[in-house]
């Protein structure tokens, strides 16, 4: 059996260097999501996947894998947007084996050997970015991401591993996650009309709860 995770504060960083507490759900898959030394983008440890508890990072590539990393994220009271960052090294088959992000609630577990679906996932689900795969070494990600239906509560931040039965080449590695409140969200849609000689009129969406602009 396995308890439930405490929740890490915002603004949060991971560089799996120690205590890391992330939740690996990897069943009986021949790949699995391990934390260990074989390979590290700074420092000398890392999240991968491995066919041989974490010693390299080789997959086998003719047994199907869906495993999974999580870890849960306290959200203040009130939240607007937030950036997501992390580095990837992913060389799978670029069209099968890949890895995929998710923001969940904290009520969704992940089950081994089950692609998630953000339908099935509950009210707030969503995937971040595409299939993340073919990389070229180290590269690194970063989104905005709106994350005000998780104001006050719990997230779950999820790596999904899924390769299929065919060929594939390691690693598949993840490092230095770092999810940071944006505290003055950027609008969207500007629009400038009306320009005259000393006057124009803007426009934009507002993004959060904003109540001053400077321009």
């Amino acid at each position: 059996f396995s308890t439930t995770q405490v929740a890490a504060a915002m603004d949060y960083s991971q560089d799996f260097e120690g205590v890391h507490g992330w939740s690996l759900s990897n069943g009986t898959a021949a790949n699995q999501w391990n934390v260990g030394t074989a390979i590290a983008n700074g420092g000398t440890q890392s999240l991968y996947v491995s066919n041989d508890n974490g010693a390299t990072t080789n997959y086998t590539n003719n047994s199907t894998s869906v495993v999974h990393a999580y870890r849960d994220i306290q959200m203040p009271a009130v939240v607007d947007q937030a950036t997501l960052s992390f580095d990837y090294n992913i060389d799978g088959e670029n069209c099968c084996d890949y890895v995929r992000v998710w923001v969940v609630p904290a009520s969704f577990t992940p089950t081994a050997g089950t692609q998630i679906n953000a339908g099935a996932a509950g009210a707030g689900a969503f995937q971040v970015g595409g299939n993340f795969n073919d990389s070229s070494g180290w590269e690194t990600e970063l989104n905005v991401l709106d994350l005000s239906a998780y104001s006050g509560e719990v997230m779950r931040l999820i790596f999904e591993w899924r390769n299929d039965g065919s060929i594939g080449t390691a690693p598949a590695a993840i490092d230095n996650v770092s999810l940071s409140l944006i505290t003055c969200p950027q609008p969207i849609d500007l629009v400038i009309n009306d320009v005259e000689q000393t006057t124009a009129e803007f426009g934009w969406a507002n993004q959060g709860t904003a109540t001053e602009w400077e321009i």
